[in-house]
């Protein structure tokens, strides 16, 4: 185990406009993908570093970060994946929604294999595409 990192310190983010525990104070947030734990001391650097910098402007995307995923990649399955292969993404649903649009054509079938995050259907539906639900079976613990 890696000391160097702090999973088990509760932070408190109720009240800091976070989506996640802007609930009530008897409920749980078991809804979204979010973590409650401290940032890597190293992320939290760099960006300390880069807002010390007093112009905030639109900016490139800098290939050190295409080269980092290259490397973990590499290293971690040996794969080797071209630049030109790769581009940067905003986020999984703005990227669906692109793939939608790029890949399929209006009032095309696309199959969601159920159960599945709710937001990928609207990115099928919003895109004027048909959700082609095949449920998958759970069996104790295993969906097949």
């Amino acid at each position: 185990m890696n000391n160097k990192y702090d999973f088990s310190s509760f932070v408190c983010r109720r009240n800091t406009s976070s989506t996640k525990w802007n609930i009530l104070d008897n409920e749980l947030p078991l809804w979204i993908a979010d973590m409650d734990f401290k940032v890597a001391p190293e992320i939290e650097e760099a960006i300390l570093n880069r807002a010390k910098h007093p112009i905030y402007g639109y900016t490139d995307i800098p290939d050190e970060l295409f080269v980092s995923y290259q490397n973990f990649y590499k290293d971690r399955y040996n794969l080797d994946i071209d630049k030109e292969a790769m581009m940067f993404s905003l986020g999984v649903i703005p990227t669906i929604s692109s793939s939608v649009r790029k890949l399929t054509s209006v009032g095309d079938n696309i199959v969601v294999l159920s159960p599945v995050y709710n937001i990928f259907y609207n990115s099928i539906i919003n895109n004027n595409r048909n959700v082609l639900e095949v449920p998958l079976i759970r069996k104790e613990d295993n969906y097949y």
